[in-house]
């Protein structure tokens, strides 16, 4: 979005002198930035739209310590799960909550409910997601329910196979000596 300079809110008379100009543009360089800082802490307002500064204070704040591996989206994966962690748990939460970590449509769940078990088969590509909703379910299923979770990616493979043999012969020949 183009902002509107300083100098084009001064008078038409005003905007010709090089004082003004030079102040102006001195000015719009201290403007650009605090522009540029109020769009950071917007950003930083919402988990998904958050750079590495936005992550480290809501990680903070949830008292959450990342891995030195973990990259920016695990992370705030990571911390959606841990914000979004409210009580009661039922049936319609938990579909609710993995429709929040894992996206619509992006897993299954089945099993038999009367006799307490919940298989729930997910389909997510970041590493270590999984393992944030195995930690979910943990905090959110009662005790006595047992439940099992897979983790399911379809992948293409394109290439070739290259096989290659070798027959190995071998004689003894002896030389009498006389």
């Amino acid at each position: 979005m183009e902002r509107t300079r300083l100098i084009d809110y001064l008078p038409p008379v005003m905007q010709d002198f090089a004082e003004m100009q030079e102040i102006m543009s001195v000015e719009n360089k201290e403007t650009d930035k605090i522009d540029s800082d109020m769009q950071r802490v917007l950003g930083n307002g919402f988990i998904a739209e958050c750079d590495e500064y936005g992550i480290q204070k809501y990680e903070h704040i949830l008292k959450i310590v990342p891995d030195v591996n973990d990259t920016l989206e695990l992370r705030k994966s990571r911390v959606l799960i841990h914000w979004n962690n409210s009580v009661p748990y039922t049936y319609r939460t938990l579909v609710k909550r993995l429709n929040a970590i894992c996206g619509a449509n992006n897993y299954t769940v089945s099993g038999d409910l009367e006799n307490y078990m919940l298989n729930i088969t997910t389909k997510m590509d970041i590493p270590g997601q999984t393992k944030e909703v195995e930690e979910a379910l943990a905090k959110m299923l009662p005790e006595n329910i047992a439940y099992s979770l897979n983790n399911r990616l379809l992948r293409e493979i394109y290439g070739g196979v290259v096989l290659a043999g070798a027959v190995v012969r071998k004689s003894v020949v002896s030389i009498p000596s006389n």
